[in-house]
């Protein structure tokens, strides 16, 4: 049997699991579906009416707030703490009290830039001590930054010669 929009009375109580006279005294149901000339229901409307007398009706996505009252389960609670924390860093983000981890990300690497070409054109002159003075330094800055930054994937202490600029 191939797929089929839309069945009749009988076949929408076969495929709900209930008997034909069952769906005959829920049709005075404001919310149940319409049939139409030919006595044929669709059967995706037919489902999700059975599934919302049975089961109760799926919470919107719309919902949101409507979410928050209501019962204290632990999960309910993780979700308000989540959802106010991401508030906040909103807030905290139009204050200019922080800034974005790609924004932090494209001014260091705007300011360590140049000594990287520095280092460079140390190495290309053959100037060994200060070239190894300038990683040297390189690697204080990257080991300061891991420390205040603190994300393991993002910084890491390396040479000059393996840092490339964002082009």
């Amino acid at each position: 049997m191939g797929y089929r929009k839309r069945c009749n009375q009988a076949e929408l109580a076969r495929i709900l699991g209930c008997s034909s006279p069952a769906l005959t005294k829920c049709k005075h149901d404001p919310t149940f579906p319409a049939f139409d000339k030919d006595n044929q229901v669709e059967i995706y409307a037919g489902c999700i009416w059975w599934h919302n007398r049975t089961e109760g009706p799926a919470v919107s996505p719309s919902a949101g707030d409507e979410m928050l009252v209501g019962s204290e389960s632990e999960g309910l609670e993780r979700y308000r703490m989540a959802k106010a924390q991401i508030e906040e860093i909103k807030l905290a983000e139009q204050r200019h009290q922080i800034v974005r981890l790609d924004d932090f990300q494209e001014g260091i690497q705007a300011i360590v830039g140049p000594y990287r070409r520095l280092a460079e054109n140390l190495k290309r002159l053959g100037q060994t001590e200060l070239w190894q003075l300038v990683e040297e330094a390189n690697a204080e800055v990257l080991a300061g930054l891991e420390r205040f930054d603190g994300h393991d994937d993002t910084t890491r202490e390396d040479t000059l010669d393996s840092l490339r600029e964002e082009q």
